[in-house]
């Protein structure tokens, strides 16, 4: 492909593609918006349920979990993706709602303890597991401010949907990259809760098992812990059915004095063999079409 149809296609995408793609997800999020929070969540997990095999990312989602866990037959296969298109549905069709559900007293939380106990910034730690959307509330829930990190959006017309969710938050943002790796140092200083979701492939990361495949690990965030004795804490997240779930959040992580290679690896390993069981007690409610494994997979 030539430079000049390169730049055509670009702009095609820009001109055409981008705000049709943007007419469309508003208007579902518009449309879901009117609907109770329940049927919100039904009727998108029904409609992902249906049409999510039938689009380039169940191949993918198949070969990440044949390789995760060779043990599952087609039936149990067929189970699995079934049940994360459900799901995946579901977080859509909640993503609108996420203030009702957290106040109509829809989620559980469970060790909520060791925040209350920091009078510090933290680092919180979880994957894309159930509603994921349900982890900053744990923070929230107890006065915490929560900062995140951002990957910009391909369509650039649909980032207010990231800056109203952010908006809530009370915390700051930052851009993934170095605006991220500076941003977190400032969030923390001022007493702020870093969600992280660790589960996708990060090419500046460091290969690090996960499931008994080496995969790029996100690590940045256990080097700060370790140098500014920040805590490092798990924040699990579930769907208990339907429209409700758990937010667990665990004691601090013991971290080592040292920050060297071997330690920080040792850390990342610990995080991803804690995720990996997650997964393994619930592998239908993990968005199994990342890149986790990189794109040979």
């Amino acid at each position: 492909m030539t430079e000049s149809t390169r730049l055509l296609l670009r702009q095609v995408r820009r001109c055409l593609f981008w705000p049709f793609e943007a007419v469309l997800a508003l208007s579902l999020f518009g449309a879901t918006r009117l609907l109770p929070p329940a049927a919100s969540s039904a009727l998108m997990g029904a409609i992902f349920e249906a049409i999510g095999p039938l689009t380039p990312w169940q191949g993918r989602a198949r070969r990440n979990l044949a390789l995760a866990m060779p043990e599952l037959d087609a039936a149990g296969q067929r189970r699995v993706l079934s049940g994360m298109w459900n799901n995946f549905g579901r977080v859509v069709g909640e993503f609108p709602h996420m203030q009702r559900i957290a106040a109509s007293g829809r989620i559980q939380f469970s060790g909520l303890e060791h925040l209350q106990a920091l009078d510090s910034g933290a680092f919180l730690v979880g994957a894309h597991i159930g509603n994921w959307e349900t982890g900053p509330y744990a923070a929230l829930s107890v006065g915490h401010k929560v900062a995140a990190i951002y990957r910009p959006l391909n369509n650039p017309l649909l980032s207010g949907l990231l800056e109203r969710r952010q908006a809530h938050y009370g915390g700051d943002i930052f851009r993934k990259g170095r605006e991220a790796a500076l941003g977190m140092v400032s969030a923390l200083r001022k007493g702020q809760m870093m969600c992280l979701l660790v589960d996708q492939q990060l090419r500046e990361g460091m290969p690090v098992p996960f499931f008994g495949h080496p995969a790029q690990t996100s690590i940045s965030h256990i080097k700060l812990a370790i140098r500014k004795k920040v805590p490092l804490i798990y924040m699990h997240t579930e769907r208990l059915g339907g429209c409700h779930f758990r937010v667990t959040i665990s004691p601090p992580l013991a971290l080592p004095e040292s920050d060297g290679d071997g330690d920080i690896v040792a850390v990342a390993t610990q995080i991803n063999s804690t995720i990996e069981g997650w997964i393994r007690a619930r592998p239908e409610h993990w968005f199994w079409p990342h890149r986790r494994w990189g794109k040979h997979i």
